[in-house]
């Protein structure tokens, strides 16, 4: 495999768009936990207990070594290896290009349109899988582009095992690992299908995906933040195959529902048109046909084309989280990371072809502003170097839970944001956690019982609908007056066996559970849920729809409203309680005072107020 002189300045090339993505995400890095998977991700890693299926078993190992970083707190350290992958990929994807095409233009602008994309850039900043997938992504291609040019058998060896630790961190690699496979197979069919050749294909394959092994290990510690029974064979392929979710779905049947997807497909393509903008399609669009039409004999750009339309037609098909709301499709977009890549290089390509075609200085223009105007009009937006607003929606769930109680909770903000302030800083020990849709599988109930043993749970396990499964109103009746039980998030629909006998009123960030029978002092439950609302500074803190940041935001001020609404329905229309409809009112009146973008419900719970006063 040639490395001689002419590879220099490619390889300068990508360290440069490497090193100036890298100070780009880390100036504008989570300084603590984010939202979604990421407080999972980092208490996981910690603990030294198993993520969620699929495992991610090489994203742990990696990440066992930035958490022995002397700076910052766990979770930005974790922050940081998401940072480092993607602006190595960046980098990579910038000799790729240049290698491919011959022009290191079209590699600088490729890696930069990568590096300053709002779906790239938004998940190199938190703790999350993608990252790490991005970089293998690119690695893989760049090896396909030198097995294309220089058929060295070494190439493609080094490309079989980037495949299997592909897999052993994201399993939709094989969006590109198929493809790829697929040409390397044909193209080089008279070398790489040699027997002994292919044997050794096939076992450096085999050695990427070792780190599965540690799935195993990780679960028979039984950490403090694990999920699933991987120590058996049963529980390590149901892990590995996702079939608690459903394999080949985003969530489990019933959760989230059925797409649309031609919503889905439509929601790609606004996508795209995020990452680059509207001037960047017909960059895209001419790309494309170069990709096809100027591939030489290899035809490599068949898999550039072919890649990213099985990612996205994949998605299409088998994702079941409509796009519809807004969360949803954030959560989506997180896989159009992948086919996104491909989006970049055809930009790339274009800009080779400008090269051949126009005057030097009118592509080495294009390719400085791609390089630069996309980076530097969007970093402000993507400025989360003081965004702590996520910790403190967990902190104040813990600050308001009075002491000892089981907090019930749904929801991944919720839980993984709590499970980390508890794991990595040790927050409030003697609250006690239980994830209710964690609780609908059969392994976790035992965790929580050896874990908590104070904690009852009559059953198997909580999952309404299911024959085996506890009620709710069994859950509440065995813990509601030995400890404070509280809702966080809501109830996982399903099961209403406990509306008539248990009443959630609010508290805080959450709901606190009585007995129906038991007499609630209206003045006293006033004070303590007053001192349980939360305190969130969000001076300065973005919360763009759709984000994690945005549910905060929304819940920040919807617990307010539920307080007074709680009001309207305790006084009713009785006479003696009238006192409580004005303080409602008050309430009311502050909330749309202070946040006048406050929904519809606020507004005509406000007019009721003050119509009983």
């Amino acid at each position: 495999m040639n490395v001689g002189p002419r590879l220099r300045p490619v390889a300068r090339d990508g360290l440069v768009v490497a090193g100036v993505a890298l100070v780009l995400y880390v100036l504008t890095l989570y300084p603590d936990v984010a939202g979604g998977d990421s407080g999972e991700l980092a208490a996981a890693v910690a603990a030294g207990g198993v993520i969620h299926p699929p495992g991610y078993p090489l994203y742990a190992l990696l990440g066992n070594l930035f958490v022995l970083l002397p700076h910052g707190t766990l979770a930005w350290r974790m922050n940081l290896m998401s940072a480092a992958c993607d602006a190595g990929a960046a980098g990579i994807l910038c000799a790729t290009v240049t290698s491919w095409r011959g022009s290191r233009a079209a590699g600088v602008a490729s890696g930069a349109l990568f590096a300053s994309a709002p779906g790239i850039w938004r998940y190199a900043i938190c703790a999350e899988v993608f990252a790490l997938n991005n970089l293998l992504v690119a690695l893989l291609l760049l090896l396909a582009v030198r097995y294309a040019r220089d058929r060295d058998r070494r190439c493609a060896m080094a490309g079989a095992l980037v495949g299997g630790l592909g897999m052993s961190n994201h399993q939709t690699f094989a969006f590109t690992l198929v493809p790829v496979v697929g040409w390397a197979l044909w193209f080089g069919r008279e070398q790489l299908l040699r027997p002994r050749v292919a044997a050794g294909l096939v076992a450096l394959f085999a050695l990427g995906l070792v780190p599965y092994a540690y799935l195993p290990i990780a679960a028979s510690k039984h950490a403090a933040v694990t999920w699933g029974a991987a120590d058996t064979w049963h529980g390590f392929w149901t892990h590995v195959l996702r079939r608690e979710y459903g394999t080949f779905q985003l969530a489990p049947t019933g959760v989230a529902g059925a797409p649309d997807r031609l919503q889905t497909l439509g929601a790609w393509a606004r996508d795209v048109l995020e990452q680059i903008g509207w001037w960047g399609l017909p960059l895209a669009g001419v790309g494309t046909l170069v990709c096809l039409r100027t591939s030489g004999k290899s035809r490599l750009g068949v898999v550039f084309v072919a890649a990213p339309v099985l990612a996205v037609g994949t998605m299409c098909v088998l994702g079941n989280l409509p796009v519809s709301d807004a969360l949803h499709r954030g959560i989506v977009a997180r896989f159009w990371q992948q086919p996104g890549v491909y989006v970049f290089v055809a930009c790339g390509c274009a800009v080779a072809w400008m090269e051949r075609h126009v005057p030097r200085w009118g592509s080495l223009s294009v390719a400085a502003m791609l390089a630069v105007v996309p980076a530097a009009t969007r970093f402000p937006a993507m400025d989360r170097r003081e965004s702590t607003v996520v910790r403190s929606y967990g902190a104040e769930m813990l600050r308001a839970a009075p002491s000892g109680a089981l907090l019930l909770t749904k929801g991944d903000l919720i839980t993984n944001t709590i499970r980390y302030l508890q794991t990595t800083e040790g927050a409030r020990p003697d609250v006690r956690v239980v994830d209710q849709e964690l609780l609908g599988n059969a392994w976790y109930r035992p965790l929580v019982v050896e874990a908590h043993p104070e904690i009852a749970i009559p059953g198997p396990r909580y999952a309404p609908g299911a024959p085996d499964s506890v009620s709710l109103k069994q859950l509440f009746d065995a813990n509601v007056g030995s400890r404070p039980v509280l809702v966080c998030g809501g109830l996982v629909p399903g099961d209403a066996s406990a509306d008539a006998s248990y009443g959630r009123w609010p508290f805080g960030l959450c709901e606190i559970a009585h007995r129906g029978t038991d007499a609630v002092n209206l003045d006293a439950w006033l004070r303590e849920s007053e001192a349980a609302l939360p305190r969130i500074d969000f001076t300065g803190q973005a919360h763009p729809p759709g984000s994690w940041e945005d549910i905060v935001w929304s819940d920040f001020w919807e617990v307010r409203a539920s307080r007074a609404a709680q009001l309207l329905i305790v006084a009713g229309t009785d006479p003696a309680r009238r006192r409580y409809v004005g303080i409602a009112a008050d309430i009311l009146q502050r909330l749309v005072d202070d946040n006048p973008d406050v929904g519809a419900h606020v507004y005509r719970e406000l007019a009721i107020a003050n119509s009983r006063k």
